[in-house]
């Protein structure tokens, strides 16, 4: 067997950088940044500026067209027991069947934080269903409306039936009311939303299926980066990885073992540094930033070690951070009412290319329909230094802030 083909962090970098859309040209539309990207994080205003980070005439219409019109990508929790993602309707069935918690361990943990059996839970789910049959999205408030004052265990049974309505796809999160920075979700029946009943796949292939997604969106990576991306255990990564077989080859990341797609290696290896080249404007959460194992050493490709705890707080959570080049070069704040965005630099790097990132900033506020300006702040310390949630707000709620 010969030597696994050795492969710069360098080359890794702009290779990623180029497929996700944030060297070059960019992506080709919405659907094609959620493909290329396995998934963007579902929340707001994430999912929008993860879109216009990688596409140069983006809108926020683009995104809610796909979502709302057209119906061709789902907001649903999966990844690592339930992040919120955007996801194409093809990749439903398998990402179903093997991320999150089995459907039966949800009813489970429902029944246990509410104080109900497992029948009386499994019985106010059909009754949720029924109330949501022939009528148009309604929210959580609106469903409490329609079954009155006859709820069920406490003021929690509610919330965590829709959610395990969502899990076993009887549900699905439809629209949004309010902003396009608002998370307050309507939900639709399945059926009445999509036209067809999810159908179901083994778990095996399922992962198999997810695997394939992944390396094409984040390889070269590392066994434990598809791990932790995807929340399995190490036996049913490193089983789905070997089911790949000829699909995927094995490279050495600057001595670390890892696996790439077959068929880019060539592009893989050929890639040139300066492909990279780019300064963009990343949101909390970007699939960008989360989509290696959490560790400054896992995340090293992105983050020097010196600036991890500036991108990621103690659970691993991404901030918003402005990128040079793929390597992350400050954090930065949206405040739309005052039509700003906040840029605290790590060093040379981002300031040598203000002017570049004027321009990204300008970008957005086309992309969000509000004139912006950016407004340097000073050099921060760590997320940690703030109170919880920080990576947030990382500027604004910073205890040290000048």
């Amino acid at each position: 067997m010969s030597d696994p083909t050795a492969v710069r962090l360098d080359q890794a970098r702009a290779h990623v950088l180029r497929k996700q859309g944030l060297a070059g040209a960019g992506r080709s539309g919405v659907a094609d940044v959620v493909t290329a990207t396995a998934g963007i994080y579902g929340t707001a205003p994430t999912c929008y500026l993860s879109c216009a980070a990688r596409l140069g005439d983006f809108r926020l219409g683009h995104l809610d067209e796909e979502l709302y019109v057209k119906r061709g990508l789902v907001r649903l929790r999966c990844m690592r027991g339930g992040m919120s993602y955007i996801e194409p309707l093809d990749l439903l069935p398998a990402l179903f069947a093997c991320t999150g918690e089995a459907p039966e361990k949800t009813v489970k943990r429902t029944a246990k934080w509410t104080g109900l059996t497992e029948a009386e839970i499994l019985a106010f789910a059909d009754r949720i269903e029924a109330a949501m049959a022939g009528r148009p999205p309604v929210t959580v408030r609106q469903i409490r409306e329609l079954l009155a004052a006859d709820l069920p265990g406490d003021g929690s049974a509610l919330q965590m039936t829709v959610a395990l309505l969502g899990r076993t796809g009887r549900i699905v999160r439809s629209e949004v009311r309010g902003s396009w920075r608002s998370d307050n979700y309507a939900y639709a029946l399945w059926t009445d939303w999509l036209g067809t009943p999810l159908d179901p796949i083994e778990p095996a292939a399922a992962r198999v299926e997810l695997a394939r997604r992944y390396l094409r969106a984040f390889g070269p990576a590392t066994a434990n980066d598809l791990k932790w991306w995807t929340g399995w255990t190490k036996r049913d990564t490193a089983t789905a990885l070997a089911d790949l077989g000829d699909e995927i080859v094995a490279v050495s990341l600057e001595g670390a073992d890892a696996w790439a797609t077959a068929d880019e290696l060539d592009r893989l290896t050929g890639t040139d540094a300066d492909e990279g080249r780019g300064v963009r404007l990343l949101p909390v959460w970007d699939a960008y930033f989360m989509g290696y194992a959490t560790s400054p050493a896992g995340r090293v490709r992105q983050v020097d070690e010196a600036d991890y705890t500036r991108v990621y707080d103690k659970s691993g959570n991404g901030t918003s951070t402005v990128i040079v080049d793929g390597m992350a070069a400050g954090i930065w704040e949206l405040d739309h009412d005052k039509g700003t965005v906040t840029v605290a630099p790590f060093g040379a790097s981002l300031t040598e290319r203000w002017g570049d990132l004027e321009t990204q900033v300008a970008r957005l506020g086309e992309a969000i329909g509000t004139d912006l300006r950016a407004v340097r702040t000073a050099t921060p310390g760590p997320l940690g230094d703030g109170p919880r949630n920080t990576y947030l707000a990382p500027i604004s709620l910073r205890a040290d802030r000048p």
